[in-house]
């Protein structure tokens, strides 16, 4: 007798949740700026789209320091991300002006017109304080593994000119989290059966004292990729008994039992209550179509089939539930 437990797996709904803009503190005495740029709440990122995000326009406005006569003149800067932050594009007018903190080459430089960096002169005092928009162009790639809830943050790096006795700043500023793309990242997710078929094989020549002394163990894997937590379900269709077509899992002689161990909670014809969990974010690591993460499912055989009616399968139905839960739910670390 071969004992197979096919595995189903199911996927449902995506959400979105966005995050708010940070404040930045004005210095005195030197030149600076502040700056505040915010994508459209309407903006979606779906993780698992081949196209991902592009050409998004986002307009930057620049203000600047100072009082009376005493105030920042001409600015130079650029964009920075963090090492190891994913191949985002930022064109200004067609050109780059996003680099990877401590590589910026060589940018920015006062007064400097070349490309790669924006020079803005804000003219006299009696000019306004705020910058025209500079309308960048924001490209994020497919398959970034961005959190659900958490926004996109880039730093300003500049350095300026002081008018009316304000002092130059020569040395780049960094802006910390200065350009705030308020992007909602759905909390999309992936599920698929991963594993091998869970076959018990050849039972029928043991006992119930066989498989208790010699385990019969099967191991599959359930691969789960998500940019937010999300919940699990599992529940078997036999109540853990494996049976045959047109038999009965109540007869004793025509099922056997079996156990189920899946995110760390174990099921058996004694304890049928669905396997409930909700975990945190699986991420997106690895590359198409393998990304996220492996959770396995353990099946143990409890009775062997000696004494069972003669069949050539006797199985049951896992049926394993895996939805996409909002941004900012509670839940375990699932692995």
């Amino acid at each position: 007798m071969s004992k197979m437990i096919p595995l189903l797996a199911a996927v449902c709904g995506v959400l979105g949740i966005a995050g708010a803009a940070p404040a930045w503190a004005q210095g005195k005495g030197t030149c600076g700026v502040s700056g505040q740029a915010l994508a459209s709440p309407t903006i979606t990122y779906d993780p698992f789209s081949p196209t991902g995000l592009t050409q998004v326009t986002i307009p930057l406005i620049l203000t600047r320091f100072g009082t009376g006569a005493a105030k920042t003149q001409t600015v130079n800067f650029v964009l920075t991300k963090p090492v190891g932050t994913p191949n985002y594009q930022i064109l200004y007018n067609g050109t780059s002006i996003l680099y990877t903190e401590g590589n910026t080459m060589g940018h920015p430089t006062i007064n400097s017109q070349s490309a790669g960096e924006i020079n803005y002169n804000f003219g006299g005092a009696s000019q306004p304080d705020q910058s025209t928009p500079f309308n960048l162009v924001v490209t994020v790639p497919a398959n970034v593994d961005l959190s659900a809830g958490n926004p996109i943050d880039f730093d300003i790096l500049y350095v300026c000119n002081g008018t009316g006795g304000m002092a130059d700043v020569t040395t780049p500023t960094k802006l910390s989290s200065a350009i705030h793309i308020n992007v909602n990242v759905l909390s999309a997710l992936q599920a698929s059966y991963a594993g091998p078929a869970l076959d018990f094989g050849e039972v029928g020549d043991k006992t119930d004292t066989d498989v208790t002394n010699t385990p019969i163990i099967r191991t599959g894997y359930v691969r789960v990729a998500s940019s937010g937590p999300y919940s699990v379900n599992v529940t078997s269709q036999n109540g853990y008994k494996l049976t045959f077509p047109g038999g009965n899992p109540a007869n004793a002689t025509q099922s056997m039992s079996y156990s189920a161990t899946f995110v760390g909670q174990t099921r058996s014809p004694s304890n049928t209550t669905p396997i409930n969990q909700t975990c945190t974010r699986a991420g997106l690591a690895g590359s198409p179509p393998n990304q996220g993460i492996l959770l396995p499912v353990n099946v143990r055989l409890l009775q062997g089939g000696q004494t069972r009616t003669p069949a050539p399968n006797y199985q049951d139905i896992l049926t394993v539930t895996i939805s996409p839960l909002a941004a900012g739910t509670p839940g375990t670390i699932c692995s």
